[in-house]
């Protein structure tokens, strides 16, 4: 007599392949062999994610009044907890920024009680939570994804090429191009973690979601540069906050929601249990960028309650402990976990606006924007752009653009919020420049006005903006204008004039500035 079981899926739990050590041992040291091939003798970065943006503080807040159910581990009480959040692109080999790529964000929550599931890291007051900008992975298993790790980490550059021209692969490949995106700046897209996680009870599983605030504030001055992500979040954290909603998303079906299958995206509603707050700062020095590259993630450096489910999850327990451990030994750095403050958040309060700051408007305005690189350091090169003295030097006529004469200071010294000068140019027509915001030695911004030249026919105001920003030995120093007009025969006029006289005004005073300031002792 035959008995016929009929195998039934459960909520939260996970199924596991007899091979799957075997295959992760060989992942990892596919991994390795790749890393001392293409980073010999040099410094050795992370695997993947490899290319980061930025490292910067945020808050992450809990949501008050979460209901009984979701009050679970790190969500149990309204809390905020001070994080490091880490923005990268996925490729181990980094590019431009142009191309598409997977692009991730790591938080990591200090001030975290309780044990941790790394038993080297078991004490440690920290939490990590990884998200990518691709709501499924393009690999159904690790045996699979095994394959292409073999094939894309192979001396061979053919051995990728030949795996994907075989009709059996196609569908990963499908999968794993509509993963890859462009974005203009990793502040404005959304992430999801893609795999899941135990949400308190053994039957309980969830995937995050961070989607990001419509409210937000993006600045995207920079698209070509190969690094330009890097410089517009740069230029948008000067100046804004930026936040993200934190969801949860419950497995409702095991069998339509599966937890080994991170193809599958999950079809439930999304949970708001806390918001993730990036204030405004200054991340892109040295040291935060160094900062940023030696620390590390990982999914189960975490509370048992949101323990890691899954294939990949399994596999990434193993594979980022030992990738880490051989990166920092390599590189002779300490693996590390960062230590929170009470002034955590503080050290940015000079970057805070005052009440009732005046803000450049974003309608009915026509503006235009140059660069330019300049060897010298950023102190440098704002020192020399905002000051009073050198303006003639490098603001000189150009087509029907008049030349600076001089300036007088109104209110001064001219290196603070609401500090004014009266600018006076050669044939006698004067401007009234008053500083908006003033971020020394990042950005500072300016409105102009009371104009005596034919410009009060078409404008009651002009706005400039100049950020400072590091690439490399040098500096790239950014000025952006931005004209009101009183009406549509003055935007006609002022659209005409901005492409082909005033855009290309601003260029040529920015070389006039370039070539004094890197011939000043």
């Amino acid at each position: 007599m035959t008995v016929n079981t009929i195998f039934k899926k459960q909520l939260g739990q996970e199924y596991i392949d007899a091979e799957e050590d075997k295959i992760i041992a060989n992942m990892l040291e596919q991994m390795q062999a790749q890393m001392k091939r293409m980073y010999k003798d040099t410094k050795v970065p992370r695997q993947i994610h490899t290319k980061m943006h930025g490292c910067v503080k945020a808050a992450f807040i809990i949501e008050p009044h979460l209901p009984t159910e979701l009050k679970v581990g790190i969500f149990k009480e309204e809390k905020t907890y001070n994080a490091w959040v880490r923005f990268s692109n996925s490729n181990s080999k980094p590019g431009p920024d142009k191309k598409k790529d997977i692009r991730g964000i790591a938080i990591k929550l200090m001030g975290v009680p309780g044990e941790k599931l790394l038993n080297d890291q078991h004490l440690e007051a920290t939490q990590d939570f990884l998200l990518m900008s691709s709501e499924t992975f393009f690999s159904r298993n690790l045996t699979q994804f095994k394959r292409t790790l073999a094939s894309s980490t192979s001396f061979f550059v053919t051995r990728i090429i030949l795996y994907f021209l075989n009709p059996l692969h196609w569908n990963v490949l499908k999968r794993l191009l509509r993963s890859f995106i462009q974005c203009n700046n990793p502040l404005e897209i959304p992430y999801w973690s893609t795999q899941p996680y135990q949400y308190g009870d053994d039957d309980k599983a969830v995937k995050y979601f961070l989607r990001p605030s419509p409210y937000n504030t993006i600045i995207n001055k920079n698209t070509t540069e190969d690094d330009y992500l890097r410089t517009n979040m740069v230029q948008t954290l000067v100046s804004n906050e930026i936040e993200y909603d934190f969801c949860i998303q419950f497995q409702t079906n095991p069998d339509t929601m599966p937890i080994e299958d991170p193809t599958i995206a999950w079809t439930s509603p999304f949970y708001k249990v806390a918001t993730l707050k990036i204030i405004r700062q200054i991340f892109n020095t040295r040291e935060k960028l160094l900062f940023g590259e030696n620390l590390s993630f990982n999914s189960w450096h975490c509370l048992p309650a949101h323990r890691p489910l899954g294939s990949f999850n399994r596999a990434r327990k193993r594979i980022y402990q030992e990738m880490s451990k051989y990166r920092h030994k390599e590189n002779n750095m300490h693996v590390f976990e960062p230590k929170d403050s009470p002034d955590f958040l503080d050290q940015h309060k000079e970057l805070i606006l005052e009440p009732n700051t005046p803000t450049i408007p974003l309608n009915k305005v026509v503006k235009r924007s140059v660069e330019i690189l300049v060897n010298c350091n950023q102190e440098k090169a704002y020192n020399f752009i905002i000051g009073t003295d050198d303006l003639p030097l490098w603001l000189k006529k150009y087509s029907i653009i008049d030349g600076a004469k001089y300036s007088n200071i109104i209110e001064g010294p001219y290196n603070y919020n609401g500090a004014k000068r009266k600018l006076f140019f050669e044939k006698g027509d004067s401007i009234i420049e008053e500083l908006l915001i003033c971020n020394f030695p990042f950005n500072y911004s300016y409105s102009v006005s009371q104009f005596t030249s034919i410009f009060k026919h078409l404008t009651n105001a002009a706005y400039g903006q100049f950020w400072f920003d590091t690439n490399d030995n040098q500096t790239r120093i950014t000025w952006e204008y931005s004209i009101t007009y009183k009406n549509i025969f003055s935007r006609c006029i002022i659209s005409l004039l901005m492409p082909l006289v005033f855009k290309k005004f601003l260029k040529q005073s920015l070389e006039n500035a370039k070539g004094i300031i890197e011939n000043m002792d």
